[in-house]
């Protein structure tokens, strides 16, 4: 009996560690930003939410393009390598806009992050999928749950560790640490080209001709302004992520017209999924605004009276349990599956919409326990990553997994794109509405503002929360029937193409 370790290729093992290396670099980034904006650029706390929901968004909202590019121009491991060496110079680049306090330098900087993300981001699932033979699906599926896992791994790392080295090494020490990570990723893209190009897709294969690089670098200095723009004019920046997000699905709306019947059904299925999906990483992006804005204006920085902590670093804790809970959640599929009960993935959705609920009750219930010292105990907070996590685990591996056996081989790297797009949707529209709770630097948070502000706030979306369990429980049996009809079909053209061949 072969473990999973032992069925996993190289390639997919490499492609592996460099999540680990990526998680930490990014991560380790992003966390820092909402205190480098807020205390060292001096941003308000309204511009600060909407500058890091923009910071989440862009990448993915632009991933679908990058998809795009990748299965139809230079191939998903270039499109990784290119993607890699654009984070590694944005990191860099960010480092010396710290260490000059300079706004435009810095905003360039996570411009030129926001791109690599795009370009880069659904790559390496299409790399890992195809690293895997056709018979091993479900081991696939495996490695995109320890690949996610891993991922939480650097992330958890990052995002506890760097705020406490910014005291010894600053901002901009921090951010050149991220970028010699994104150089060890080079390094070992490098070593392994061969291998990663081996399981790319046809282009990867073969040559691209200077015409293409010359129209894809033009391209890639057009797209680089509009992101930068996007960064500088976050008002406006807004309704442009969402025309952008609305113009990948109207593309992937015109590719169901011209796919097979049986692809049509299943495609429609995943169409509906995107849709819920927005939903759920809506609440995923309350988790770096309206969350950690709470977090920082209020978390005690001890955990259990003992362990220091800093409360920017609150994210760490989502990172920490999906990859403490990723070994169970997957134990409890296997003894649900023994006891002949195989929920569909969609219906997962809905069960992680029932976790959402829990973990915003918590964070609602925390308003009401502040203590003498003005700030709640940080196991509130804990506990409200943790059953967020759960939700997490579930639709974040199975999610792009999903997608990618929903859709013909030749549309994979743009239709995982697509959940990028959910998510950038989902994040940018967070970021609105989260500032709602944004106030004045020179606030006192009594209890009266704390009930007015976060307490209500907290609340509405924990019952918001409870609805969408519902109308995703029925919608998860509609695309379960799309699905079923599409595969129906398939095994009919398969029958009917043997036939004819004997």
């Amino acid at each position: 009996m072969h473990t999973s370790g032992q069925r996993f290729p190289l390639t997919a093992k490499v492609l592996i560690l460099r999540q680990l290396l990526w998680g930490a670099a990014y991560y380790g980034v992003y966390v820092l930003l909402t205190k480098y904006f807020l205390l060292e650029l001096n941003y308000s706390e309204a511009d600060t939410i909407m500058m890091l929901g923009a910071f989440g968004a862009v990448g993915p909202v632009f991933s679908a393009v990058g998809g795009f590019a990748a299965d139809r121009f230079i191939g998903s491991f270039r499109a990784v390598y290119i993607g890699y060496v654009i984070y590694a110079i944005g990191f860099f680049l960010l480092g010396i806009g710290a260490s000059t306090l300079n706004i435009p330098v810095s905003i360039f900087a996570i411009a030129l992050i926001g791109y690599a993300r795009g370009l880069s981001a659904t790559s390496p699932t299409v790399l890992l999928g195809r690293s895997f033979p056709e018979d091993q699906r479900e081991v696939f599926q495996q490695g995109l749950t320890i690949n996610y896992s891993i991922n939480n791994l650097g992330s958890f790392s990052a995002r506890y560790l760097f705020p406490f080295i910014v005291v010894y090494a600053g901002y901009q020490g921090n951010f050149f640490i991220s970028g010699l990570l994104m150089v060890i990723n080079l390094v070992l893209f490098f070593v392994f080209r061969k291998q990663l190009t081996a399981v790319g897709n046809n282009i990867d294969q073969q040559p691209v001709n200077l015409m293409v690089w010359l129209g894809f670098t033009v391209a890639s200095m057009a797209m680089l302004a509009l992101v930068y723009w996007i960064f500088a004019n976050l008002d406006a920046g807004k309704y442009l992520l969402y025309s952008l997000g609305g113009l990948a699905i109207a593309y992937f709306i015109f590719e169901i017209t011209r796919a097979t019947t049986a692809y049509k059904f299943k495609m429609c299925g995943v169409l509906i999924a995107i849709f819920i999906l927005i939903t759920f990483y809506f609440y995923y992006g309350q988790m770096n605004t309206s969350m950690n804005i709470y977090a920082i204006n209020l978390m005690d920085n001890q955990i259990f009276g003992f362990i220091p902590f800093k409360p920017e670093s609150n994210s760490a804790f989502n990172p920490f349990w999906c990859f403490v809970m990723g070994g169970p959640v997957i134990y409890t599929y296997a003894w649900l599956e023994k006891k002949g009960f195989s929920p569909s993935i969609p219906t997962k959705f809905a069960i992680a919409f029932v976790f959402t609920a829990i973990a915003f009750t918590v964070l609602w219930l925390s308003t009401s326990h502040v203590g003498a010292n003005g700030k709640i105990a940080a196991e509130w907070i804990i506990s409200v990553h943790f059953f967020q996590s759960i939700a997490e685990l579930i639709v974040g591996a199975l999610g792009a997994g999903f997608i990618f056996e929903m859709v013909p081989r030749h549309l994979s790297a743009f239709a995982i794109g697509l959940r990028s797009v959910a998510l950038s949707l989902s994040g940018i529209l967070a970021a609105v509405i989260s500032t709602r709770i944004a106030l004045p630097k020179d606030q006192v948070l009594t209890q009266e503002v704390i009930e007015g502000v976060y307490s209500s706030y907290f609340f509405n979306l924990a019952m918001l929360a409870i609805v969408m369990a519902l109308i995703t429980l029925v919608l998860s049996k509609v695309i379960s029937k799309l699905i079923a009809k599409g595969e129906a079909l398939e095994k009919e053209s398969s029958v009917k193409s043997v036939a004819t061949a004997h």
